[in-house]
């Protein structure tokens, strides 16, 4: 009788186990937070207010700032490695990929610039 309980114990605890997940953390890739985002290109404002944030890359401070806007939106990304940091950016509402290079960008507080683009991201 002790080892039913037994087993069914150890039943339950790898059920309940497997179902759990980890709490995201905000440099989790892919988990999305909203904050607050600026796009600035060629001195034109694409962003500038509410937004989506996406870390895409666990461990490089690389993101993505997304627009909230139903139907198309502007989104940009920083992607940094060890070379440093360079952005992109859609170019046209509604355009799916970040197909536009805005540059080699450099940090400035919550902003990565360049004399072309400016992508902040605020929480």
């Amino acid at each position: 009788m002790r080892s039913i309980f037994l087993s069914a114990g150890i039943i339950l605890a790898t059920i309940f186990l497997a179902g759990a997940t980890a709490p995201a953390s905000a440099k989790d890739p892919n988990v999305t937070k909203p904050g607050r985002c600026l796009l600035e290109v060629d001195g034109v404002k694409y962003i500038s207010g509410r937004c989506n944030i996406t870390f895409i890359e666990k461990g490089t401070g690389s993101f993505e700032i997304e627009e909230i806007r139903k139907g198309g939106f502007y989104f940009a990304q920083v992607l940094i490695d060890s070379d440093g940091a360079r952005g992109y950016w859609n170019g046209e509402r509604a355009a799916t990929h970040a197909h536009n290079s805005l540059g080699v960008l450099e940090r400035d507080g919550a902003c990565w610039t360049n004399d072309r683009a400016r992508i902040c991201a605020w929480r």
